[in-house]
């Protein structure tokens, strides 16, 4: 289990964390608004990792930080700065003499953030972290999509390539897309789940009336005798499994 502490004063960025994590099965999620109350919580039970906000109120992130180092060492907590102004490298020197373990310009895509954590986290335990990108992701979906027809225009495309990107990074999520992936994706997009599901199931719909009926088949050959589509959540499944294969293959 990972244990997060975020100290932020933007309330919605609190929440949109709160409902990320919420969906991960081994990190254990704390917010705060204040230091002070922080410092006082976690006297003696230390996190793995904390979230700092940079403009935290009212004494400003690096003071905070400088309290953090005096009580958690660099080697017991890794520190993620967060900022919504761009740093110079000289600020971004003093960061990292103060003791910070990485910096990250706002807004923050959160699943980026989430590999960022695992990475910090998977570096101090010896653990080897996640390697796959969502670019790399993007290109290898856009040469199967552009095999099979699926329509680059449509929400839906891009819905379903960021679909398969978390599910290549959380496989329990394809177990229950509707509690989990569909929400995840709907964050990012600022949609919700409901939105995420129709307009993945509209391109589908439409990539098996226009799309290249003997690639499709080629990949889903159960459907060819009910003349049907895979669901949303099949289709995701086998790209998954696509992605995996070709990402194991490249070394």
């Amino acid at each position: 289990m990972i244990r997060i502490v975020h100290l932020d004063n933007d309330v919605l960025f609190l929440r949109a964390m709160d409902e990320y994590c919420s969906r991960l099965g081994d990190i254990d999620y704390q917010r705060f608004r204040s230091a002070t109350s922080f410092l006082q919580t976690f006297d003696l039970d230390m996190p793995d990792l904390i979230l700092l906000d940079m403009d935290l109120q009212p004494e400003g992130g690096l003071a905070v930080l400088e309290r953090i180092r005096v009580r958690f060492s660099s080697d017991q907590v890794k520190v993620i700065l967060l900022s919504i102004e761009a740093t110079s490298e000289q600020a971004l020197t003093q960061t990292v003499h103060l003791g910070a373990d990485y910096f990250i310009q706002r807004p923050v895509d959160l699943v980026v953030l989430e590999k960022r954590i695992r990475q910090l986290v998977g570096d101090s335990r010896g653990k080897p972290s996640r390697e796959l990108t969502r670019r790399q992701v993007q290109e290898i979906c856009t040469r199967y999509f552009e095999q099979m027809g699926v329509p680059p225009h449509y929400k839906g495309y891009r819905y379903l390539v960021e679909g398969i990107w978390l599910g290549s990074l959380h496989p329990s999520w394809l177990n229950s897309v509707t509690q989990h992936l569909y929400p995840a994706i709907g964050q990012r997009f600022e949609v919700n789940g409901a939105q995420v599901e129709r307009a993945m199931r509209y391109a589908l719909d439409i990539t098996w009336e226009k799309g290249n009926v003997e690639q499709l088949y080629k990949f889903f050959p159960y459907v060819r005798e009910n003349k049907g589509k895979p669901t949303n959540s099949a289709f995701i499944a086998k790209m998954v499994d696509l992605v995996g294969l070709e990402v194991s293959q490249s070394g």
